[in-house]
């Protein structure tokens, strides 16, 4: 491990600390009541069994999804997102309402994510890349997650991203460089982004075959499976689950009608919500929401994070990312429609205080 390790962890459990004074101080309830005629719509991604080790940003664990779930139908009305835009749009959206959607479709959603969606009776969207769907191929963020966290080289030459050489001999360098090299190859366009990752899959060696592991996607058996009891609602989300403002208007046509035309042929089912991949503001344009609207699709989801309401663009309308933290904590405050920055922010100014106590401690020593 790292020199700075000790120091991440402290600074976590100093934020853990700040997140559960102000929830002790009442902040999730003031922050409901403030947000309370606005729809909050839930972002996760795959959900497995343990928490994944190495660390993945977006794959929860299925303890944490309950507890979190829990405390979600307690304290709001949980929707389905269909039923959810509707009485947003018409003005008849009861307070306090949430949305649960899930975007990729990997398979474990099936195994660990449904059993809890059915004990607490909660219904849910699953958002799917249609393309890899029944085979073991992961999508492009996956497979860094794979060579990563497999690979057995100590260093990686990114000299031809302008990163240079870079140290992976431990698994906080191996994350840190991941997510630096994913950040940088959503900026690229599409052909560029797809030949980098080959090229940097191959550099690390590692088997990137997804089968029977975190990233592996649903077969469309398995999705009319997981969508059988009503509760679970299928959507398209690309096909190969590229960025598709960094694509040509040919392959951003192909990517949103050929992935609806594939969740209506296999559900039997048009559909009317799609997300975009990414789907941070500059990651879709005016192009796919042109494309969206000749597919009759009237709302898509971004990851702009915020509540939405009736002023929000309903093909850009923003979401809540919960990620694997495990602290119900800050998914309290999160949900809520707390800023976050302000937990950071009470954070930093307790970890200063320490330092400046520290340094006193040493001039009075010497």
């Amino acid at each position: 491990m790292t020199d700075a390790t000790p120091g991440r962890a402290h600074r976590a459990q100093v934020k853990l600390m700040a997140a559960r004074i102000l929830c002790a101080a009442g902040v999730p309830a003031l922050a409901r009541w403030r947000n309370s005629q606005r729809l909050a719509i839930l972002m996760f991604h795959g959900v497995e069994g343990k928490p994944l080790s190495p660390p993945c940003g977006y794959v929860n664990d299925a303890d944490t999804l309950r507890r979190e779930l829990k405390y979600l139908r307690r304290h709001f009305t949980v929707l389905p997102l269909q039923e959810a835009l509707e009485r947003l749009h018409d003005g008849t959206l009861p307070r306090r309402a949430a949305t649960l959607t899930f975007d990729d479709g990997t398979r474990n959603l099936a195994i660990h994510a449904a059993p809890v969606l059915r004990d607490l009776e909660l219904p849910a969207a699953v958002f799917l890349a249609t393309g890899p769907m029944g085979t073991t191929e992961a999508l492009w963020p996956d497979r860094l997650w794979i060579a990563f966290a497999g690979t057995t080289v100590s260093e990686i030459d990114l000299t031809a991203i302008g990163f240079g050489m870079r140290s992976i001999r431990n698994p906080d360098d191996r994350d840190h460089t991941r997510n630096m090299v994913v950040q940088h190859f959503k900026q690229l366009p599409d052909a560029e982004r797809i030949a980098r990752v080959d090229q940097l899959v191959a550099a690390l060696g590692a088997d990137c075959d997804a089968g029977g592991g975190p990233f592996e996607m649903l077969s469309w058996d398995e999705a009319r499976v997981l969508a059988g009891d009503g509760r679970v609602s299928l959507y398209p989300h690309t096909v190969t689950h590229p960025i598709l403002a960094r694509c040509s208007d040919e392959k951003v046509e192909f990517e949103i009608s050929e992935s609806c035309r594939t969740v209506a042929r296999e559900t039997g089912s048009a559909p009317t919500i799609f997300a975009y991949p990414n789907g941070g503001e500059s990651d879709f344009d005016q192009r796919a929401k042109a494309v969206l609207q000749r597919n009759g699709i009237p709302w898509a989801l971004s990851t702009t994070h915020g509540f939405a309401d009736r002023h929000s663009d309903p093909l850009a309308l923003p979401r809540l990312a919960v990620g694997p933290d495990p602290s119900l904590a800050l998914f309290r405050l999160k949900i809520s429609g707390f800023n976050l920055r302000w937990v950071h922010l009470l954070a930093d100014r307790v970890l200063r205080r320490e330092r400046v106590e520290a340094t006193s401690e040493v001039g009075a020593c010497g």
